[in-house]
């Protein structure tokens, strides 16, 4: 569905009641009633986060430019630019305020260089960032709305994530995009100032929307899903702006989103935790947002950086490789031998042999079919992938990883990495490395000038419009 509505809605402080929301109101009702609330405050530190993930964001939607698959969304641009379109990052053109954000989120997620979410247990940012971005860009909304707005669309989606995961995750469901779309939805519904009654309909009509598999890892298809969850959440709002109704027990409902995504009596899930504390504890902050420092399955990383301080090491220095990882982790890395380049990403095989041979992963070794080049091969075939024995208790436990490395000398190295760098929850990859991994992505695509303009903007600007981000990130 393309196109886009802007019936009135009714103010937060018209339709807000003194009285609290009782603790037995639907998930949605409460959860809404905070997204809408006139008293809700970020705190500094809180969106000093969300500037920097939303610059990582960015970065890596502006790098998908080298990406093959990049051209798969044009279908969904217009070559024009008329009034009542929304512009898109990086690229000529516009679309419809839901397709805008459907093309700019997949091409966010596109490189899976974008950041994650441990509640969340998925990529917030590809997801929530592009749906204000383009609801800001087409209605006129200014930088700072947009940071406030999707700050709280991730802490929506990290309380949903906290009561779903691991079990959602387990089940087959791809977080960033079932999980993901509540985001999106939030996010727009407090920049369009919804009231509660409303929010709380485009949180029901997200439920609705959702959808996404685990089994996509590996094609295009992975980042389409995000794509198709950041339009939906736009949706989702503005269909409510319009009037759409959702149950306000879409969660709860004997056929509602907790029994379907999660085939479970919902009086037994830890539905408090998605309320209690909220506005006061931020998941932006703990367990924070993760910035992906190597362009891959954020599954692959602490074997990456295990590897990496192993090596560097020749193909033929090496006679076996064993990487021992959690089991629920291994299930959609074991990859031995990559189909294609974004199958390439999902290879706990293929990336660490390319972290021993050079000390780290970059995008290079997703691009010209180095997956196949003799040297991938020959190491793909010394490496082995087995189970860890690692402890199960949080999500957190599951990033456990280990590499031990036979060489044709007789030596044995190992290295074990319980999490890697920048996973650890609260603490964020420091800022300059994020500012460095923005300047690498976009380097090839925008001068310097620009480059430092589009950072300036994003880490401190927030008068300015929108509209005058997107089109910084377009080459003069």
């Amino acid at each position: 569905m393309s196109g886009d509505t802007t019936a009135a809605s009714p103010s937060r402080k018209e339709t807000m009641h003194a009285a609290a929301t009782p603790t037995d109101a639907p998930l949605f009702t409460r959860l809404a009633r905070w997204v809408a609330s006139d008293d809700l405050v970020i705190p500094d530190a809180a969106r000093a986060v969300a500037r920097l993930a939303i610059l990582d964001t960015v970065g890596t939607t502006i790098g998908a430019r080298t990406s093959p698959d990049f051209d798969q969304v044009a279908p969904f641009i217009d070559e024009v630019e008329p009034d009542g379109r929304s512009a898109l990052i990086g690229r000529r053109g516009s679309a419809s305020v839901s397709d805008a954000a459907f093309v700019n989120s997949f091409s966010a997620h596109l490189l899976d260089f974008d950041d994650s979410q441990g509640d969340m247990a998925g990529h917030p940012t590809a997801v929530i960032f592009p749906a204000v971005l383009a609801v800001a860009e087409r209605f006129g909304g200014p930088i700072g709305d947009v940071v406030d707005a999707y700050a709280v669309g991730v802490e929506a989606a990290a309380r949903l994530g906290r009561i779903l995961n691991p079990d959602h995750y387990d089940l087959g469901w791809h977080p960033s995009a079932t999980i993901g779309v509540f985001g999106a939805a939030a996010a727009t519904a407090r920049l369009l100032g919804l009231d509660a009654e409303r929010t709380q309909a485009s949180l029901s009509l997200a439920a609705a929307f959702s959808s996404g598999i685990k089994a996509s890892f590996g094609t295009s298809a992975k980042p389409l899903q995000v794509g198709r969850a950041a339009a939906s959440g736009v949706q989702a709002t503005l269909l409510a702006r319009a009037g759409a109704t959702g149950r306000e027990n879409a969660f709860e409902h004997a056929q509602g989103y907790a029994r379907v995504f999660e085939r479970k009596d919902p009086a037994v899930m830890p539905v408090a935790d998605a309320i209690e504390g909220l506005g006061v504890e931020w998941a932006l902050l703990h367990p924070g947002i993760i910035i992906k420092q190597y362009p891959c399955c954020g599954s692959t990383h602490s074997a990456i950086e295990s590897a990496a301080a192993l090596g560097p090491l020749a193909c033929d220095e090496i006679e076996e490789v064993l990487i021992r990882l959690h089991p629920k982790r291994r299930g959609h890395v074991d990859r031995p031998n990559p189909a294609s380049e974004l199958d390439a990403k999902f290879s706990v095989q293929y990336t660490v042999g390319r972290a021993l041979r050079s000390g780290t992963v970059t995008l290079t070794d997703f691009a010209d079919a180095a997956h196949r080049s003799d040297e991938a091969v020959a190491m793909l075939a010394k490496t082995v992938v087995a189970d860890i024995d690692a402890p199960d208790t949080s999500v957190a436990d599951r990033y456990v990883a280990s590499v031990t490395v036979r060489t044709t000398d007789g030596r044995t190295l190992q290295r074990t990495t319980p999490v890697a760098s920048g996973r650890e929850p609260g603490r964020m990859l420091p800022a300059e490395k994020i500012i460095a991994k923005f300047d690498n992505c976009v380097q090839p695509h925008l001068d310097a000038a620009r480059s430092a303009a589009l950072r300036d903007l994003i880490l401190s600007d927030d008068a300015r419009l929108a509209r005058d981000l997107v089109r910084l990130t377009l080459p003069e």
